[in-house]
């Protein structure tokens, strides 16, 4: 392939947005890791589906907060994450909340009379 035709077909980075969990790694002493795994698809199980807690686009941030939440949800040792956007500015520590489903953000609601 011609180096000159490899830049007409990549659409480059130029944010990168990244989950990061507390993991404990000695006695009080904590730091932030990126998790990344795989599962088989539910739906097609000769497919397998990628889950990684870092994205390249803002139209995927939406997928990677569910994801997020469900790894806090399902792993009794992480209580929580924060959301980071890197760019040409430097990072960013964006809210969670801005990019969850409305089904996500009152999935824990409870109803009742007042």
């Amino acid at each position: 392939m011609n180096p000159d035709r490899h830049q007409e077909i990549v659409d480059p980075v130029t944010e990168i947005y990244v989950a990061v969990f507390p993991v404990a790694i000695s006695g009080d002493r904590r730091t932030e890791v990126v998790l990344a795994g795989y599962r088989k698809d539910p739906d097609m199980p000769h497919m397998t589906q990628v889950r990684a807690t870092v994205e390249t686009h803002a139209e995927a941030v939406l997928d990677l907060v569910a994801l997020c939440d469900e790894i806090v949800d399902e792993q009794a040792e992480i209580e929580s994450y924060r959301l980071l956007k890197f760019d040409e500015d430097g990072i960013h520590v964006l809210r969670p909340d801005d990019f969850r489903r409305f089904g996500q953000q009152y999935s824990n609601a409870k109803w009742g009379c007042c």
